[in-house]
């Protein structure tokens, strides 16, 4: 038994230590910007329940095409979510993909070309050196912050974008 608070201790710390090592830390910053050029985004569409198995495997296969430079050397992962699955009973419409520089790439089969346009008034929460794992908690949450202090409505889609190098950014619509 007095074994036992040293190992709740011990145990504590290491998983500290692992919660800031992933960017657990770490805190967004929030600006209310106008997009100033497009976003084209290459990947696959989806509907349906967040926890169902092709939900997971979208992300698999992006990673994998980000991971052998399909696009191009250093493309982020970037979803597009249509809806708010909280809302909306865990039921979701996104695209989920990568970042391109143009349609010039033939894409793989099921792939499409998606753009976010520009002049957008959207709400960008930036959290640099955080882990893909911890990113969209920290990045949301931050961002529905913002939005109720500024009094501002949310208007789909939402961009989240997740770079190479742990920097991630989300864009919400706003009005």
């Amino acid at each position: 038994m007095r074994f036992l608070f040293p190992l709740v201790l011990i145990f504590t710390a290491i998983g500290l230590s692992i919660y800031a090592y992933l960017g657990g830390l770490r805190t967004p910053t929030v600006a209310l910007e106008t997009t100033a050029a497009p976003v084209l985004l290459a990947g696959q569409p989806y509907a349906g329940k967040v926890s169902a198995p092709r939900f997971g495997e979208l992300f698999r296969e992006a990673s994998d095409m980000q991971a052998n430079g399909r696009f191009g050397p250093a493309r982020t992962l970037a979803n597009l979510y249509y809806n708010d699955p909280e809302k909306a009973h865990d039921s979701i419409r996104a695209f989920v993909g990568l970042t391109v520089a143009d349609t010039s790439t033939t894409l793989p089969a099921g792939w499409r070309y998606r753009v976010v346009p520009a002049g957008r008034r959207t709400l960008h929460a930036r959290l640099a050196g955080a882990s893909f794992m911890l990113a969209p908690g920290k990045l949301y949450a931050a961002a529905e912050q913002e939005i109720k202090a500024q009094k501002l409505t949310k208007q789909p889609p939402y961009l989240e974008q997740f770079g190479a190098d742990e920097n991630s950014e989300l864009w919400v619509g706003v009005k």
